[in-house]
């Protein structure tokens, strides 16, 4: 019997939405979503507005995010 293995996982491109940042105005793309619904923000922020709030670099958010949500930007962000 032949074994089925499981294709890798197809990373996801980052794409723009027509929504911005509750705090700064910015635009904002998928990955900024994902991380505000993830913190169960009322209004999207942008990831950088995030990072400040918490008091930490965009990397150690990122960081964060991957640890704790097992999540990962998208590719091109």
């Amino acid at each position: 019997m032949k074994e089925v293995s499981e294709a890798p996982a197809k990373p996801q491109q980052g794409r723009w939405l027509d929504e911005y940042c509750h705090a700064c105005g910015h635009q904002i793309n998928t990955w900024d979503k994902r991380c505000s619904k993830a913190l169960a923000y009322i209004n999207p922020n942008c990831e950088s507005c995030i990072a400040k709030e918490y008091d930490k670099t965009v990397d150690e958010l990122r960081g964060f995010f991957e640890g704790w949500f097992g999540m990962r930007p998208c590719l091109g962000i």
